[in-house]
């Protein structure tokens, strides 16, 4: 029970200081997503003005849940007096919609021969690489990645170093890389 009320109060404080004029509106999420479907709802929400405020991972309780709900529930009142009745669902069916184009880029990016030879030569040098989808243009055509190195010898704060990024254009198919400075 004491748990509980913890829990309750964390999430009363969260979405009433998230909610304040100078922070975004927060989707409060908990779970482990599916990347491209994270990947989607993040641009979605971007264009809504919309946060994901994760507030758990893999184990959730009941009482999280509810309480997220209830806290989410707010937030979609508030959205309808901004994109009309029923933003949820509105919200809902962009995010399938974009993650089906986050999934058309995924295929180009990964099966592109320049993107794979540079990450082969990368982890010949340095043990690993790490590609995340990070933005998309306004127009919702290019799709940017960042390819990331990591190398455990002579570095102590194990930290991933960006290498190049990759621009996805989805109406034609095609990348590009672009070098980092």
């Amino acid at each position: 029970m004491k748990k509980t009320v913890y829990i309750l109060i964390f999430l009363i404080n969260l979405t009433s200081f998230s909610q304040e004029k100078d922070s975004p509106d927060r989707i409060l999420t908990y779970g482990t997503p599916n990347y491209s479907h994270q990947k989607a709802k993040e641009f979605v929400g971007k264009r809504w003005g919309i946060e994901l405020y994760p507030v758990a991972a893999c184990i959730v309780s009941r009482q999280l849940v509810d309480s997220a709900n209830t806290a989410n529930s707010q937030l979609w009142k508030k959205m309808d007096s901004i994109h009309g009745f029923d933003s949820e669902k509105k919200f809902r069916d962009e995010t399938i919609a974009e993650m089906k184009k986050v999934l058309a880029v995924e295929k180009i990016f990964e099966s592109d021969r320049q993107v794979k030879k540079r990450k082969r030569k990368i982890e010949r040098i340095k043990e690993q690489t790490s590609s995340n989808l990070e933005e998309v243009s306004a127009d919702g055509n290019i799709y940017y990645w960042t390819v990331y190195s990591f190398e455990s010898y002579n570095n102590p704060e194990f930290k991933w170093k960006p290498e190049f990024k990759v621009g996805v254009n989805l109406i034609e198919k095609k990348t590009e890389i672009i070098e980092l400075e």
